[in-house]
């Protein structure tokens, strides 16, 4: 059987193409759901209030609006950053599942965060495998 980035016929390469759209996709939904849901939690549902909600907001949405552009063009560089940066939204989503009040909020940030994460490591995986493997090909057609 052929590892991840490895392909044996001309079907393989679009499969692997048809992979990497899912994982990208799936980082997408994942920065984007999460933009929503602190966006709408914090602006309309959230019932406990300790800051300002526009503080809240900007402190928790701008580290995420930095990183749209460059997951929607498919960025490399950019899909690692979204992996860093889906781990404290993972550990704030651990913190309000503890609060009763806010399960729901935690919930939500567990499910996009880890989406962000997972999709941002396999596809820049599937994307570092084809490059490594893309020498090796070249070489082997020349013979």
């Amino acid at each position: 059987m052929y590892g991840l980035g490895q392909t044996s016929s001309k079907f393989g390469a679009s499969v692997m193409t048809k992979i990497l759209w899912i994982w990208r996709s799936c980082v997408i939904i994942g920065l984007i759901g999460l933009i929503l849901l602190i966006v709408i939690w914090n602006g309309w549902l959230s019932p406990i209030q300790h800051i300002p909600r526009s503080v809240e907001i900007i402190i928790l949405v701008a580290p995420l609006l930095w990183l749209v552009r460059g997951v929607l063009y498919g960025r490399n560089s950019t899909q690692v950053y979204s992996i860093i940066l889906s781990l404290p939204y993972a550990i704030l989503g651990v913190w309000y599942l503890l609060s009763p009040v806010e399960i729901y909020y935690g919930v939500g940030l567990l499910i996009f965060s880890t989406l962000m994460y997972l999709g941002g490591f396999f596809s820049v995986k599937i994307v570092g495998s084809q490059a490594a493997l893309a020498p090796k090909q070249s070489v082997n057609q020349e013979k």
